[in-house]
């Protein structure tokens, strides 16, 4: 399949994302700054001709003649540039300095919080009006009260570096980092359960697979047009042929991975044109980009929150405080999304249907950190996500505890790194009852049977590679 060029669609996909992501407010806020400066000039032309408008005449002999104003505004301006220069070189560095703490992730949650775009346009736009100010400073035009408003916004510019250094120190913890993705991971599952009301989860039964289409293009999909698919199905089968989408939004894909299957009724002869046409107008409804937003993506911000565990549990950085509160925004997302699956509504009449992702990418996520524990033995990882396992098991949903139980039942072949703290020996108790509540029974007995191994090996000296001995026949 020859590979579709799209480089002005990915060019305008691009602008798009870095407008959700960041340029939006900051380029408003200067463009107010723009509007206001236009409005203080239009203030300013009262004072034309020498004369100063009633009740200011106090204002002008404080602000000074054309040339006293023209110093002052000079001043001002170079200052602002330079201090502006300084501050957000100073920014970037810690910013830098977080991430290779955690991951580049840190950039991401911080070009995406309001108040730092803010900050970004407010001083940018503040140099902007005094410099226009500066401009209208002319024989023929006194500007005082924009040289008046300069000196009040600069101040309060210096007043807001202390806030804004403040803030910056304080978003490179590592729980406001996660705390940050944790609530915009929320957010965006809004966008997954619009797009699963119009769709169906479960596809036919007895219709047969009639073509599978791959990708013409690379990249991110975060993009689908319901619509454009549905019109192209009741064009050419109506209620004769359903789409099954294979992937999520989110998922990247290379020129001829499989997107989705064309399925029809049994017995249906699509022509060659309709075939032709169904497939191209689908695979149109893909909207491709090189990067992803955490705005309207769960799996990405699920894919952060994992990047940063596995990163500062491992012992690249052997640092379990981020892991432990990514172990708890994930149980706190686990839990809300349960009942949702199970209470979700599709669209029973749908011809497209897709895949619920989001929860099984959460409790992968939450598989990974035990994993990466057992690497870096770090038991205080290991018993948070034992206990999460145990509490989200007295009262999720049967598919995500069906999911929570396997993951207790794989993470036993990881048990034997460890040594069997009292912590992690209440935890594994507590796992073991929920699971034989939750009708495990097979899985807590396994989980009873390795603490029984590993409390064996209590009092024994052992090295890493043998504190559980395997059986000798």
């Amino acid at each position: 399949m020859k590979a579709i060029t799209s480089i002005p669609v990915r060019f305008v996909s691009a602008i798009k994302r870095s407008f959700r992501q960041f340029l939006s407010l900051p380029l408003a806020t200067v463009i107010g700054f723009a509007g206001l400066s236009v409005l203080v000039y239009l203030a300013d032309r009262s004072w034309s001709g020498g004369e100063a408008p009633h009740g200011f005449r106090w204002l002008g002999e404080l602000m000074g003649d054309r040339a006293a104003l023209g110093s002052l505004l000079a001043t001002v301006a170079s200052s602002i540039v330079t201090v502006t220069s300084i501050t957000f070189s100073l920014l970037l560095l810690a910013v830098q300095q977080g991430a290779a703490a955690l991951t580049a992730q840190v950039t991401d949650q911080f070009m995406a919080r309001k108040v730092n775009q803010f900050y970004f346009g407010y001083f940018v736009g503040l140099s902007v009006f005094v410099l226009m100010t500066l401009v209208t400073n002319t024989d023929y035009h006194r500007p005082v009260f924009a040289a008046a408003l300069s000196l009040l916004l600069t101040a309060l510019a210096l007043c807001l570096i202390i806030v804004m250094i403040y803030n910056t120190i304080d978003q490179m913890r590592p729980e406001q980092i996660i705390q940050f993705i944790h609530g915009k991971v929320l957010g965006a599952r809004d966008e997954d359960l619009t797009l699963l009301a119009a769709t169906r989860r479960e596809r036919r039964r007895g219709w047969s697979d009639v073509a599978l289409v791959r990708s013409c293009e690379s990249g991110y999909v975060v993009g689908l047009d319901l619509a454009r698919i549905e019109r192209a199905v009741e064009r050419h089968a109506r209620g004769d042929v359903e789409i099954e989408i294979l992937i999520t939004l989110g998922t990247y894909r290379a020129v001829h991975d499989p997107m989705f299957q064309v399925r029809a009724r049994p017995g249906l002869s699509l022509s060659e044109e309709a075939r032709t046409g169904l497939i191209d107008a689908a695979l149109a409804a893909f909207t491709y980009d090189d990067g992803r937003d955490l705005q309207n993506n769960t799996a990405y911000g699920l894919h952060q929150l994992s990047t940063i565990a596995w990163t500062s549990v491992s012992t690249s950085k052997s640092n379990p405080n981020p892991g432990l509160a990514v172990i708890q925004a994930l149980r706190d997302i686990i839990s809300q999304w349960s009942r949702g699956e199970v209470e979700i509504r599709d669209a029973s009449a749908s011809c497209i249907v897709y895949d619920d992702a989001a929860p099984v990418i959460a409790t992968d996520a939450l598989e990974a950190v035990i994993v990466v524990a057992s690497e870096s033995i770090q038991s205080q990882t290991l018993t948070e996500a034992v206990r999460t396992l145990a509490i989200l098991l007295h009262h999720v949903e049967a598919p995500t505890a069906e999911r929570l139980a396997d993951v207790a039942h794989r993470a036993l072949s990881s048990l034997g790194e460890h040594v069997l703290t009292r912590q992690l020996d209440v935890a594994l108790r507590d796992l073991t009852e929920a699971l034989r509540e939750r009708g495990f029974a097979t899985v807590a007995d396994a989980v009873g049977e390795a603490s029984a191994d590993l409390a064996a090996s209590l009092g024994k000296l052992n090295s890493r590679s043998t504190r559980v001995p395997g059986t000798t026949s």
